[in-house]
């Protein structure tokens, strides 16, 4: 058996300040179209890490194609010099020629833009 409710009481002192928790974001993590959204906690009171997980939209039916598109330029290739190469261990100096040798044969076949 429960009697009356009695009178409320005095209110009580007023608590401690709280602190306020340095939030950090973990991962958000890609799952599929079937499985549900959820956020994950870790890390300590003061310091809590969030985990998302998010599901990716399921996928959707093929549109219609597309017009057909221009022709393309044909490519010219244009022979170059051939790089000779190198029987020992090249100074610096010779690195240096030799490849500018091949950035200007790449340039010369239509490989490379000029500067």
């Amino acid at each position: 058996m429960t009697g009356e409710q009695g009178p409320q009481g005095e209110a009580g002192p007023t608590g401690a300040d709280g602190v306020t928790p340095a939030i950090s974001l973990g991962e958000t993590v890609t799952v599929g179209p079937d499985t549900p959204a959820s956020v994950a906690q870790s890390g300590t009171t003061e310091a809590p890490v969030f985990t998302f997980t998010i599901p990716r939209g399921a996928t959707g039916e093929q549109g219609p194609a597309g017009p057909q598109g221009p022709a393309g330029t044909p490519a010219v290739i244009t022979p170059a010099a051939a790089v000779d190469d190198v029987e020992e261990t090249p100074t610096p100096e010779e690195v240096g020629t030799t490849l500018n040798a091949l950035l200007a044969s790449l340039r010369a076949a239509g490989f490379l833009a000029n500067s």
